[in-house]
Formats: C-alpha cells, sequence, structure tokens
C-alpha cells in the first residue's frame, strides 16, 4: 500500500503561482481582430494538463475505473503493422541466438530493459530485491559474460521468473508459473515481457485504487481549481475563447 508520504506527495499545496503541469500560453504578435495565437508546445502541454483533470475527474466518478492494456485489432492495418515489426525483431533474435557462435547484441538489450521493468515494480520498502536485481543483472558484468562466451540466459531468466513470481498479483500466477514451462530461449523472453507489461498495469491499477480515496476527499475543490486555472491560460481577449474552451471542457 502507498504510505502517507506517498499518497501527500500527490496532494496539490495551494499557491499564487501557477502549477508546473499549467503551461503559459504566449500570445503571438498578429493584426488588430485577427485569432490570438499560441505556441504548439504551450498547446500541447495545456492539451495534457486537460487530460490529467479529465483523468482525475473519471477515478473519481467511476469506481471500476482501470488501465487496460491496448491491442490494435489483428485485421486492422495498425494491427498487421504491428505483428510485422514484432515477428521481425523476434526472428532476429532466434537468428542471433542460433549463429555458431551465438550473437547476444539483442538480448543484452532485452536483459536491460527488463531490469529496468522490475526495477519500476520495486516499492522503497523492497531494498533487498533490488540489490539482489542490481547484483544479478549487473550489466558490465553481463557484457563481460557475452565477451568470454559465458552467458546464461536461462539462468537469468530463472531469476527474473522467481523475481516477478515474488512482485505479482495473485491473478498472475498462472502465468508465471507458465514461464517456467518455457526453453527456448525467445519464447522465454517474449513470454516474459508480455507477462511484466501486465505487471506493469497491475500496479498502475493498484495505485489507482488506492489514491481513489485521497482523491474523493478532494475532488471539488480539485477540479474547481485545475478548472479556473485552465481558463486563465486560454488565449484571447474579454474572455470569448475562455468561453468557447469551457464548454469543451465540460464536454470532455
Amino acid at each position: 500500500m502507498l504510505n502517507a508520504a506517498e499518497m501527500s506527495s500527490w496532494r496539490e499545496e495551494p499557491s499564487d503561482d501557477s502549477p508546473a503541469d499549467l503551461p503559459s500560453l504566449e500570445k503571438l504578435d498578429s493584426p488588430t481582430g485577427s485569432p490570438p495565437t499560441a505556441s504548439l508546445p504551450s498547446l500541447i502541454e495545456l492539451e495534457n494538463c486537460v487530460s490529467n483533470l479529465s483523468l482525475a475527474h473519471e477515478i473519481v466518478v467511476n469506481g471500476d475505473f482501470c488501465i487496460k492494456n491496448r491491442s490494435p485489432p489483428t485485421d486492422s492495418l495498425e494491427g498487421r503493422v504491428t505483428d510485422i515489426i514484432h515477428r521481425a525483431f523476434w526472428d532476429s533474435l532466434q537468428e542471433q541466438l542460433s549463429s555458431d557462435p551465438p550473437h547476444y547484441s539483442h538480448a543484452v538489450v532485452l536483459l536491460q530493459e527488463v531490469k529496468t521493468m522490475l526495477g519500476s515494480l520495486l516499492l522503497p520498502g523492497h531494498v533487498r530485491l533490488r540489490s539482489q536485481l542490481d547484483e544479478v543483472l549487473d550489466m558490465e558484468l553481463i557484457q563481460q559474460q557475452v565477451q568470454h562466451g559465458a552467458l546464461d540466459l536461462h539462468r537469468l531468466a530463472g531469476f527474473v521468473i522467481s523475481m516477478m513470481a515474488s512482485l505479482c498479483a495473485p491473478v498472475r500466477d498462472p502465468e508465471v508459473r507458465a514461464l517456467q514451462d518455457l526453453k527456448e530461449p525467445v519464447e522465454l523472453l517474449r513470454g516474459i515481457f508480455r507477462v511484466l507489461g501486465l505487471m506493469k498495469t497491475d500496479m498502475v491499477n493498484f495505485a489507482i485504487q488506492s489514491l481513489r480515496p485521497h482523491l474523493l476527499q478532494q475532488a471539488v475543490q480539485y477540479e474547481r481549481a485545475k478548472f479556473q486555472q485552465i481558463l486563465d491560460k486560454q488565449p484571447g481577449e474579454g474572455g470569448n475563447l475562455s468561453l468557447f474552451h469551457s464548454s469543451v471542457l465540460i464536454k470532455q
């Protein structure tokens, strides 16, 4: 569970200054009567801020809100392109590992990504696990093992799976156990990445549910303050555009 210090980091401190996630829209010089303009980066930042406000609102009003893994439909163009790219990558890894002697350049990159993903699942109290992660997936040592032909992917994968088993939600136990039955290195790494992705989503949803009671306590004040600050940052004179954007924000 998130402790009080971690929860408080989400609390917005009152200030007369605009918060960092609310960019100032710099109006550019333009002829009188022409529409006011703003820089593209500022507009993008503002859109991100509106998205954050919408997300906080959805968490508050929808008790079943959760993040879901998104995969494009297999029969769509995006789905076909994604499948082609993924197959090309894993086929390349298979070719490298099947060569004589094996090449591990792709595998080393994947191990670094696995280490990063596992690290993102660790809480501050997981001191021993973090120490084990740094010790076993020591990238300098792994590079030396590659140079001397001594890299043992199955041993490293076994360590990764055991750590996943200690960190995953109970609903993921069967999928983590199934990884132990995979013997082919490419399928094993592919399976590890798939389950790690699910575990990261589980962690995000756990954080959302933990934060929801805190957001409920401050929802009205938070949304009112953010809404007004967003309006204050709209380009335009006399509030005309602010009124227009107000209707857009309300619809969102």
